[in-house]
């Protein structure tokens, strides 16, 4: 309250001042009068010298508030200005708090959005500028950081078109393609306004891995079961049909040239309910593997080395139906973790399904890399230059019991993949119809 007692005292003193020079003036005492007439015009000065003062200082301080700009401070003191600096200054310093205290927010938002695996992305739906997109985004769909959604249209169309016509408020399921791999994600879309915009922000979830487990867990569980109940009911048979065999043979040295004839037609019988559950006992137990836990038991291995020695176990066999099989790496001496064993099992089954891949082509190869990546995995490709697969096809290899093979199981790739992922490594197919397929392993990097 001091300012306003400042302000009515000057009155005060203007007034006496002024009524006793007046005064003065009328009992011809023009000393004093003129004094106290100097001294009333000085007041008023004064007073209106310090409320303009105050006037361009509070429109600096508007002007500040307009640009955001605090960095102006206010000298302290007594009197009128000073009481309103020191309000200037307690605004300033609750803008400075805000300030810092939205940064903060907005530092530990950014953090958070970089380091969460879900995609972000939102644009201007007027002008189609960027106005965030995290790295999650930039690598799950391989793509630079996007100045306007336009530069998609002619590069990535399915993302483009989920982009701007996903509905808002639902989840949907959408396979997008990336780098030459399709992505399933679960998209959500929403709308939100600042500044006179209007924003439209998307969620892209990649649940690719997921869907795999979980697939591939039903898978599991529903071999278990089969292989289960066919061995329980077909061990039986089994060693009826041999017991009641044997029971025959018996019967025949027992009666020799009395046997009846009807004798071999049972014999043939038994015989051959016997073989053929004897099959279905190793066909039962042959899918039984995919259901199995398999513990791999890591080694630091030259991954060089691993494709030379698959090289000469696969070499004879592909020369001899004219199939070139090379061996090539980028740096001998990468090594990585692995099972050894397991690691061949699936070489030599991704070999195998390029055999297939080449029959039809004039001149087949199939090439073998090793090295590591520039994220610093170590990796292993098998190449070929087949007939690729057909995009119908991409999201069925890896099923079980599913084949493009007249004679194939279709166990070959889901055991692979599930060997991998107990390797923490990943897959990566690349492939085009009439060019050829790469299947690539990305093991963890060597730790130092």
């Amino acid at each position: 309250m001091n300012y306003k007692l400042n302000i009515i005292l000057l009155f005060i003193l203007s007034v006496v001042s002024g009524g006793l020079s007046a005064y003065l003036f009328e009992q011809d005492n023009y000393i004093w009068a003129t004094i106290l007439l100097i001294i009333t015009i000085s007041l008023i000065i004064h007073t209106l010298n310090s409320i303009l003062k105050i006037f361009r200082d509070v429109d600096d301080f508007s002007e500040a508030v307009r640009y955001r700009d605090f960095s102006k401070r206010y000298p302290q003191g007594k009197g009128l200005k000073n009481h309103f600096y020191r309000n200037f200054n307690t605004i300033s310093n609750i803008f400075h708090d805000l300030i810092r205290e939205r940064e903060v927010q907005q530092y530990y938002l950014t953090r958070m959005l970089e380091l969460v695996d879900t995609g972000i992305f939102a644009y201007d739906e007027e002008t189609k500028d960027t106005l965030w997109m995290n790295d999650s985004m930039k690598n799950m769909f391989n793509i630079p950081y996007l100045k306007n959604v336009e530069w998609l249209k002619t590069r990535n169309t399915k993302l483009y078109d989920e982009l701007i016509n996903i509905p808002l408020g639902t989840n949907r399921l959408v396979t997008i393609n990336a780098g030459k791999q399709n992505i399933k994600t679960l998209t959500n879309a929403s709308r939100f306004q600042t500044e006179g915009k209007t924003y439209k922000l998307i969620a892209f979830h990649n649940i690719s891995s997921t869907l795999e487990e979980v697939e591939a867990g039903a898978w599991k569980g529903l071999l278990n079961v089969m292989t289960h109940e066919i061995m329980n009911s077909i061990a039986p048979v089994s060693s009826l049909a041999d017991t009641l065999k044997k029971r025959i043979e018996e019967i025949k040295k027992e009666r020799g040239d009395r046997l009846i004839p009807d004798f071999e037609d049972f014999e043939f019988a038994m015989d051959t309910i016997h073989r053929r559950s004897e099959g279905l006992l190793r066909f039962a137990d042959t899918y039984r593997n995919l259901s199995k836990t398999i513990t791999p038991e890591l080694h630091p291995e030259n991954l060089f080395d691993l494709l030379q020695s698959i090289y000469h176990l696969m070499n004879p066999t592909l020369e001899q139906k004219g199939i070139f099989l090379e061996v090539e790496t980028a740096d001998r001496s990468v090594t990585a973790s692995i099972d050894r064993n397991l690691i061949e099992q699936v070489l030599i089954n991704f070999i195998t399904n390029a055999t297939h891949a080449v029959k039809e082509v004039q001149e087949p190869q199939i090439m073998l890399f090793s090295g590591i990546s520039g994220e610093g995995n170590p990796y292993i490709t098998v190449a070929d230059n087949g007939c690729g697969i057909s995009p119908d096809n991409l999201d069925k290899i890896f099923i079980p019991f599913f084949s493009t093979k007249k004679t194939g199981s279709g166990i070959g790739l889901s055991l692979s993949r599930e060997i991998i992922k107990l390797h923490k490594a990943n897959l990566k197919l690349q492939t085009k119809e009439e060019e050829g397929t790469a299947f690539t392993i990305l093991f963890a990097p060597s730790v130092q």
